[in-house]
């Protein structure tokens, strides 16, 4: 693959990853807005709502992943699934953050009813499809499969850039509303540019695929993924992580605001350093990969980022010129491990799908990885909605409690690792 593709390709990442980093940073901030003391939303119930859609995002994923494999079998390019659903998501996010204080209550429930469900199942219908494009677009070579890997794994972290740092500035100066219908304007464009970074060679890949594998359900398709001692290793530790990122990102707002004293935009002062320091550690990633193993990689940063969140929960005293200094300072030493664990996530999927005989359908096993993962997150997100209703009781005390908890999530990761990991480790 040349340059250019390689562009191509990461720009659909940073358009999907903008959006979701968008949604899970604010939703909790957003709903949280008081007009005569009271919120926008009630925090718990909000965070219920938000499970609810995680829970029913994580289901539709096997549907996604089925589709996905079967579509590929039938002759057809799996990338032009992406032209009926790179536009949904946006249009989701961008109805979500419509709601304020000036409409009526029912209005409000509709409008993010409606916005999160259009959002999860853009979401869903394109992610799963454009995630396994790192098998098709490399062709084989685990070279180029490794680089798509990180690719996926640097738009994670330039989306998260965009959707926790830029949006800062934008909603401190034009609020929640103009802030989500920019960011959904931006992402459609992203979002559909995955679909001309075909190699060339991929184009006559059009014959009608066929297996010796007998033909199975969705359902059963997932159960066979899922007892893969290797595949179950990687579900713990990434599930572990991606808990601890969607509470981190809940709490930057909170941090920023309520720990630090600033405004939204301070959010960047926490994410900056963190991207800065993640975005150079990328290039290293497939080499390191290479030589030690996706899963032995993602076990030794998972430790080390348990440590860095954990230290976030102290932050708000002066130990480096100044409290936002101090903030920096920490969020920035978890950047290579960061990079670490989202760079080798699509290897890792890729490379148990591949290994598995009895099912070798890449397809499936992100819609496996995905139908946990995403369940996951919900929770975290609910159990940091919980922590945020504490706030009026406990103070400051609750959003410091949200980074030790980021922490305790990835050692319990680690913990399972070790339970379901395989015999031998080969990765």
């Amino acid at each position: 693959m040349s340059l250019y593709r390689y562009i191509l390709f990461l720009c659909g990442q940073i358009g999907m990853m903008s959006l979701t980093r968008f949604l899970y940073q604010w939703i909790l901030k957003f709903g949280n807005q008081k007009e005569a003391t009271l919120p926008l939303f009630d925090p718990i119930i909000l965070g219920t709502a938000f499970v609810a859609f995680r829970i029913f995002d994580g289901l539709s994923d096997p549907i996604a992943g089925r589709l996905t494999d079967t579509w590929k079998r039938k002759g057809f390019q799996r990338r032009t699934l992406l032209l009926f659903t790179f536009f949904l998501a946006p249009i989701g996010l961008a109805i979500t953050f419509l709601c304020s204080h000036n409409l009526a209550q029912p209005i409000n429930w509709l409008l993010l009813t409606t916005g999160l469900l259009i959002f999860f199942v853009g979401y869903t219908f394109y992610a799963i499809p454009y995630w396994s494009l790192v098998d098709d677009y490399s062709g084989g070579d685990k070279i180029t499969r490794s680089k798509l890997s990180g690719l996926l794994g640097l738009g994670i972290v330039i989306g998260s850039g965009i959707g926790n740092g830029v949006s800062g500035f934008l909603i401190d100066a034009h609020g929640y509303g103009i802030t989500g219908v920019t960011f959904a304007l931006g992402s459609v464009l992203l979002m559909s540019l995955p679909y001309w970074a075909s190699p060339t060679k991929t184009l006559s890949y059009n014959e009608p695929q066929t297996y010796n594998h007998k033909k199975e359900n969705i359902w059963s398709g997932i159960i066979g993924a899922l007892k893969h001692r290797k595949f179950l290793a990687l579900i713990a530790l990434f599930g572990g992580s991606q808990m601890s990122f969607a509470i981190m990102t809940a709490a930057a707002p909170f941090i920023a605001i309520d720990l630090l004293g600033g405004s939204e935009k301070d959010s960047v002062a926490l994410m900056g350093p963190l991207i800065g320091a993640a975005i150079p550690f990328f290039f290293f990633v497939p080499k390191v990969q290479m030589k030690y193993g996706w899963l032995r990689c993602m076990l030794w940063a998972s430790i080390a980022l348990a440590i860095v969140y954990s230290c976030s929960g102290l932050l708000g005293n002066d130990l480096i010129v100044s409290p936002l200094i101090t903030a920096a300072f920490v969020f920035g030493m978890g950047g290579p491990m960061v990079a670490v664990l989202l760079g080798v996530e699509a290897e890792g999927v890729v490379d148990c799908a591949k290994s598995n005989s009895n099912i070798d359908s890449v397809g499936t096993y992100w819609g496996a990885f995905n139908l946990v993962v995403k369940i996951l997150n919900g929770l975290a997100v609910f159990l940091a909605s919980i922590l945020i209703s504490l706030q009026s009781h406990w103070g400051i005390i609750a959003v410091r409690s949200m980074s030790f908890l980021a922490g305790v999530c990835l050692m319990l990761g680690v913990i399972m690792y070790y339970f379901l990991r395989p015999e031998k480790v080969n990765e």
